[in-house]
């Protein structure tokens, strides 16, 4: 049986991306050399960030790796 995003509450979508989040911050911040702390702060300040918990988006979906994507690009703007 197929799911559609509308099926899926709303309390299950925001655990989804908190797990995303969790989970591209870490690789995140080993790839920096930066605490966890400070690529939350980083992405929390992205447009990334707004997409991950816009859930019309459907990022939560996504994986860690295409998270990485979207923020990294958000940083290179306001570089």
């Amino acid at each position: 049986m197929a799911t559609t995003a509308d099926t899926i509450p709303t309390k299950q979508k925001n655990s989804c991306a908190i797990r995303l989040m969790r989970t591209m911050l870490l690789k995140y911040a080993e790839r920096e050399a930066i605490s966890f702390d400070e690529a939350m702060l980083r992405f929390a300040e992205s447009s990334a960030y707004e997409l991950l918990f816009d859930f019309d988006t459907e990022v939560w979906r996504e994986g860690p790796d295409y998270l990485m994507m979207l923020f990294e690009e958000a940083l290179n703007e306001h570089e």
